[in-house]
């Protein structure tokens, strides 16, 4: 009984550390092109043309290129002070 309340109290913790794992590739391209609405940056323009090349490779069912792509895309975005 002491397993299974340890076990459900780990899981209840954890999951919300995880939340941004569970968002959907075209949610957080979303997140950076709103985060970064007026911001003509260099650092701006890649974050926004990695995340779109992002949903058309999650598109096309390549989901690995997908994730990474917009990981590419998020830490551009924190150079340009968006997402972070």
């Amino acid at each position: 009984m002491r397993i299974i309340f340890m076990l459900t109290a780990l899981v209840a913790f954890a999951m919300p550390a995880q939340a941004k794992a569970f968002d959907s590739i075209e949610d957080r391209g979303d997140k950076i092109t709103a985060d970064l609405q007026g911001n003509d940056s260099y650092h701006a323009h890649l974050a926004r043309e990695l995340a779109s090349i992002a949903s058309i490779e999650k598109g096309q069912h390549d989901l690995g290129a997908a994730k990474v792509l917009i990981k590419m895309a998020e830490q551009e975005a924190a150079k340009a002070g968006g997402t972070k």
